[in-house]
């Protein structure tokens, strides 16, 4: 039901944001944006979901919305909220003050 291609959307702080697009293929995601490109796992449960994602850059002039950091990994939970839409919190390492707000829509079934 959710497996296919998302659109997302990172929120950071006022003025820094970003988008990207996501596979998520029976718990394993992989995406990307400009600069960066994302390998990672999650499970769902009920309306709920967590998981682990790597961010690795691959464009050495790109920025994440982190800052000037090569690679990082992230921890998300979050809520499905209807069939095609979520959000979720992420951030480094458990670190409260590194975190994003992601906002995923479903474009297309694998």
């Amino acid at each position: 039901m959710y497996d296919g291609l998302w659109t997302v959307e990172f929120i950071a702080a006022p003025g820094l944001s970003g988008t990207g697009v996501v596979v998520l293929n029976d718990g394993r995601l992989l995406g990307g944006d400009a600069g960066y490109y994302y390998s990672g796992n999650y499970k769902i449960s009920g309306d709920t979901f967590q998981g682990e994602i790597s961010i690795v850059r691959f464009d050495a002039n790109s920025i994440s919305v982190f800052g000037d950091i090569d690679s990082y990994n992230l921890t998300f939970t979050g809520e499905i909220k209807r069939p095609n839409y979520f959000e979720a919190l992420a951030n480094i390492g458990g670190n409260s003050e590194m975190r994003i707000l992601v906002k995923g829509i479903k474009r297309e079934n694998i």
